[in-house]
């Protein structure tokens, strides 16, 4: 009797469970449903709206009014960004000029949004960075709210609010909403401001020289984001990188950034000093060697070759890779180093054989790639 009560009582949850998964299920759809025929809805008194726009130049009180209302509910924002996605592509002008005309309830909505959940606070500014709402608007007071979602402890909403200070093609507002990050407890990972920094809508040079003006003001690990956004932006920057190289004063971290710098943007005046930190030395961090033997691959020479090759026998795994990685980028083959294969010195030896078996793997895998082409 008990076992038949088990099967009974599983029965009966496998039924449950099926019920509420056909529930589950037909409310997705519904909600679909509904989401689909407001958005359509929406997109049509949006659009008689811009035909009204077209003729007066002027979009009607009544109408802001309504959109202020509509677009206080999350699901209402959610139709509204899948009727201007549609509304952008067949009439892009008119509906950049209809956003503008709606500067003054997004200032509104932005106040009421910034106080709910995270998950809502952070619909705001992507809003506002998929249509481009502060893009030549000098609205200091959404700038302002936007600011403010920097000191929120989800990442969603700070990253979000900086992808929409970006679109706003002022440079002065990226250095205070960097001030803010640097200065929070909150972790904001380097890599996320670096590639965000290259989404700048304004002008690039502009901001260079805002970031460089606060550029002593930051915290090491903020310079060492700016200088790998620096990295992948431009190399005119190679004389100020170079001084930060050599000022003894910098944090170890700033000055491993400046050396990849140079790595990527080849400066003939700091070839003298990327082989000295290319030589190993008691008394400074083996990871200077490591990166100055990386580095060096963009230097060619004789005394890049000597420096290199010195290094294959180093005791420090990453710096042999790295100077074997480097000579193999130079163009020396097999011949060019057989006195340091076919040498007493077992761990040299290895890592020049591992990196011609990972190129020749490289070139099968290439051939194998066009002869099937």
């Amino acid at each position: 009797m008990p076992v038949e009560i088990l099967i009974y009582i599983y029965l009966g949850m496998c039924a449950g469970m099926i019920l509420f998964n056909i529930a589950t299920a037909l409310l997705s759809r519904r909600r679909e449903h509904r989401s689909f025929r407001d958005g359509i809805r929406l997109e049509l008194t949006v659009s008689r709206e811009l035909d009204r726009l077209a003729e007066t130049g002027a979009v009607s009180e009544r109408h802001l009014r309504f959109m202020e209302r509509r677009l206080r509910r999350v699901n209402g924002m959610a139709a509204f960004d899948a009727a201007l996605e549609r509304l952008c592509v067949r009439r892009p002008e008119l509906t950049r000029s209809y956003l503008t005309a709606l500067n003054g309830v997004t200032i509104t909505l932005a106040e009421d949004y910034c106080r709910r959940d995270e998950i809502e606070a952070a619909y705001f500014p992507y809003i506002i960075r998929k249509y481009r709402l502060l893009d030549g608007q000098e609205n200091e007071a959404l700038k302002t709210m936007l600011l403010d979602l920097l000191h929120e402890s989800s990442i969603y909403c700070r990253e979000n609010a900086m992808q929409a200070l970006y679109t706003s093609g002022d440079a002065q507002i990226i250095v205070r909403a960097l001030r803010i990050i640097d200065a929070s407890s909150l972790y904001y990972h380097s890599k996320l401001l670096s590639d965000g920094l290259l989404n700048y809508t304004g002008d690039t040079w502009e901001l260079a020289d805002a970031l460089w003006e606060a550029f002593d003001a930051f915290q090491p690990w903020m310079q060492v984001t700016l200088l790998n956004y620096f990295r992948f932006s431009s190399g005119a920057y190679c004389e100020k990188i170079h001084a930060l190289l050599n000022d003894p004063a910098q944090d170890d971290e700033v000055r491993f950034a400046c050396l990849r710098y140079l790595g990527r943007y080849p400066y003939p005046p700091a070839y003298a000093d990327l082989l000295r930190y290319a030589t190993p030395s008691e008394n400074a961090r083996w990871e200077y060697a490591a990166i100055a033997s990386f580095v060096l691959a963009s230097y060619p020479g004789a005394e890049t070759a000597a420096v290199l090759k010195r290094n294959l026998y180093h005791p420090n795994w990453y710096i042999r890779f790295n100077a074997s990685k480097s000579l193999e980028q130079l163009g020396f083959g097999y011949r060019d180093l057989i006195d340091v294969i076919e040498g007493h010195d077992r761990y040299a030896s290895e890592i020049l054989r591992y990196r011609f078996d990972v190129r020749e793997l490289e070139e099968r895998k290439e051939d194998a790639v066009c002869t099937t082409v």
